[in-house]
């Protein structure tokens, strides 16, 4: 028997009228068309739930439902449904315009809520369900790769285009059956652009970004699992790729600053930490590098360099508070 297409009656009883395309040589029954626009239609509130929801998700670190990619009886129940609907229908309203969505939550009280602890608070609440508190957030593999290239200055801003391959250790190369097949090479410029144009190969990814928990590219991800393992301290002290990005960085601050100690190190640590530091900070640095230079007798340039590998190694690089 002749079986049209149709939805899961779980989700809609109402048919779907498929209207064919015009003229003798059409290319297309216009099926795939009529399932998008029932995806996206304003009455499906599912799919702007979940839309909302992930949005959040990546502002918060968790969503409103925290199964984001189950919304179903074995999901997790959302944890305020009145502003997960709000939130959809904010975007249904602004014509699926996640830009808008995004401004309303970040200009939120629950967004610009302090990382500090409530003694009170987190005995009723431990698992900041109600969002009493910004909970303290690290950054993405991507975003740390880039957050170093644009603190030392390195960061090419440069868009679309095809995929980058940035350097890679021989010791991971050698991991592969093919050692280094299908890994390219790219100049200086391109290898220092974001991390959204690193090639993806699922037998050879860049160690940074698995390091930081870089999704597993053999199945989907919808939400990121954040581990501290002492593999992470490695890469960011002893990684080639940070020791570069760190000599570069001091380099720059040669530029701009001279031979000035303390000159460099306020530079140095406001670029890291993206405020002013204090005066206590400035002066562990300038002391940092005074020992460097005189008890194991470094060139000032080598000096300054193990401080700038130092301050990339700070938590507030890689933390948002």
């Amino acid at each position: 028997d002749p079986v049209d297409p149709a939805f899961p009656s779980v989700l809609t009883n109402s048919p779907q009228a498929i209207i064919p395309a015009p003229g003798p040589g059409a290319t297309t029954t216009g099926r795939r068309k009529v399932l998008a626009d029932w995806i996206a239609s304003p009455s499906n509130s599912l799919t702007a739930r979940v839309m909302a929801n992930r949005i959040w998700q990546f502002h918060f670190g968790r969503g409103i439902v925290r199964s984001a990619s189950d919304f179903g009886y074995r999901g997790a129940v959302p944890t305020h449904p009145e502003l997960l609907d709000f939130l959809a229908t904010q975007l249904i309203e602004g014509g699926w315009r996640i830009k808008s969505l995004h401004k309303l939550i970040v200009m939120s009280n629950g967004y610009q809520m302090s990382s500090l602890y409530n003694p009170t608070a987190l005995a009723k609440d431990p698992e900041n369900d109600c969002f009493w508190h910004f909970n303290l957030r690290r950054l993405t593999a991507e975003e740390v790769r880039d957050s170093v290239l644009a603190v030392c200055g390195n960061l090419t801003n440069k868009l679309g285009g095809p995929s980058i391959y940035p350097a890679i250790p021989a010791e991971v190369m050698a991991g592969q059956s093919r050692p280094g097949s299908g890994w390219g090479t790219s100049s200086p410029e391109e290898m220092s652009r974001r991390s959204v144009y690193v090639h993806q190969k699922r037998s050879l990814q860049l160690p940074i970004l698995t390091g930081f928990d870089a999704p597993d590219l053999d199945a989907t991800c919808p939400v990121r699992f954040v581990t501290t393992q002492p593999g992470q301290a490695l890469t960011l002290l002893n990684s080639a790729f940070l020791n570069e990005q760190a000599k570069l960085f001091a380099d720059d601050l040669t530029h701009r600053a001279g031979g000035d100690v303390p000159t460099q190190v306020r530079l140095a640590l406001r670029r890291v930490t993206q405020r002013t530091p204090t005066e206590s900070e400035v002066t562990r640095g300038i002391d940092f590098i005074a020992r460097l230079r005189t008890v194991h007798h470094m060139p000032p340039a080598d000096a300054l360099r193990n401080f700038c590998l130092l301050a990339l190694n700070l938590n507030e690089l890689v933390y948002v508070n």
